[in-house]
């Protein structure tokens, strides 16, 4: 099986990468980089340490799907919404990784989904959606009216977007276990006193933080919390390998991680 990484040349690009070579199933069959990028149609031996040496990335976006069985993307919103019309178009594949879309992406990507298999992943980490899972059977049976929600989140300091795409589907998940409206209940940042239902959210951005996130569930005299850390991004490049392999011959639609492990109904829709 052929992965195609769009944008190699980033933190989880290189990262699945790497990871790739423990894999005998799976090969890194294409790569790309943007327009003028110092890699393009350079052998990546010549300019990285990854270990696929003798494949050079391309600018050329229809190319690099073509090659590939299916495509990985952790870029950003604006590539990846000029990639999906060429995924419809050669009928490949796409797990996306990357976060930060506007409602008007998120609807460009369900449409997509109606023609190609999508996998819609704010985290690809294991543990994360494990700690999606828990929330969600925990907010079903705490009352909102009595319990405040809090998400911290912590990320490296190159981060684009706040709260983090994994803090969001941690929120949009409560809301929706207890029949309420996210973003009647978001709440960031804090300027003021903390209305009653809300779900607040908290965010730290430095240094190379890789990724925590911590739900509160708080009332007076006690409270619940909920942590996952990250400390390699091997984690979320593991993630994704397992989610592109599952992603190979399914029929059209939007998926998630959820779906991936095998939860069931998923949390991040």
């Amino acid at each position: 099986m052929k992965i195609g990484i769009h944008g190699i040349n980033g933190k989880m690009g290189r990262a699945i990468a790497h990871e790739l070579v423990h894999y005998e199933d799976c090969q890194l069959g294409a790569a790309s980089v943007r327009s003028g990028h110092a890699w393009v149609d350079k052998a990546l031996g010549e300019v990285s340490d990854l270990p696929q040496k003798t494949l050079k990335p391309t600018a050329n976006i229809e190319y690099f799907v073509s090659q590939s069985d299916v495509v990985v993307d952790f870029t950003r919103p604006e590539a990846v919404l000029a990639l999906l019309p060429i995924c419809q178009k050669l009928n490949k594949p796409l797990l996306i990784g990357t976060t930060g879309f506007s409602a008007e992406g998120r609807k460009w990507i369900e449409q997509a989904a109606q023609s190609i298999p999508i996998i819609l992943a704010a985290n690809t980490s294991l543990g994360v959606n494990v700690l999606l899972e828990i929330v969600q059977q925990v907010a079903k049976v705490l009352p909102k009216e009595i319990w405040d929600v809090d998400i911290f989140e912590a990320h490296h300091r190159d981060k684009m977007d706040a709260p983090s795409g994994t803090a969001l589907r941690l929120g949009e998940t409560i809301a929706k276990a207890q029949e309420s409206v996210f973003n009647e209940r978001k709440l960031y940042p804090y300027t003021q006193k903390r209305k009653p239902e809300s779900i607040g959210f908290s965010v730290v951005r430095g240094g190379d933080i890789v990724g925590e996130h911590t739900v509160y569930f708080a009332k007076q005299a006690e409270r619940l919390e909920f942590t996952h850390r990250a400390t390699d991004r091997r984690i979320f490049a593991e993630g994704a390998i397992k989610a592109a392999r599952w992603l190979k011959g399914r029929s059209s639609g939007l998926y998630t991680m959820a779906d991936v492990l095998g939860f069931g109904t998923s949390s991040e829709l």
